[in-house]
């Protein structure tokens, strides 16, 4: 990845996946499409596993104990999905507002139905 601009860095994006600016506004979906083509996205989104390990870490309150217990998971593996958010996309999910971001950009991606989520080629 190196020194090139994550998508989240963005401040205009991430105000774009904020949950107030989603709710009770007109949906534009030529807007969010452009956004969501970005390959980075698709192999995160794409990722069972890492969106598995994503809720149950949200699940379990952001704790990675919890989280690893509940989803039979290693504690290490768990973090190595997380960063790996972090590293692709630029949201750390240990912050809730970022946690927010990634379940919001999820749920647009899946609606919009950017990819076909069968082939995953991260992890």
């Amino acid at each position: 990845m190196g020194n090139e601009k994550l998508i989240f860095q963005s401040a205009e994006i991430r105000n774009l996946f904020k949950t107030e600016n989603l709710i009770g506004k007109r949906f534009n979906a030529k807007k969010y499409s452009e956004i969501i083509k970005n390959e980075d996205l698709k192999k995160i989104f794409c990722n069972d596993s890492i969106n598995e390990s994503v809720d149950a870490f949200i699940s379990g309150g952001l704790n990675l104990t919890k989280a690893s217990v509940n989803s039979y998971v290693h504690r290490n593996t768990l973090i190595y999905r997380i960063s790996k958010v972090k590293k692709t996309i630029g949201l750390d999910l240990k912050n809730f507002e970022d946690c927010v971001l990634y379940l919001n950009a999820r749920e647009i991606f899946k609606l919009l139905k950017a990819c076909d989520c069968q082939k995953s080629t991260l992890e």
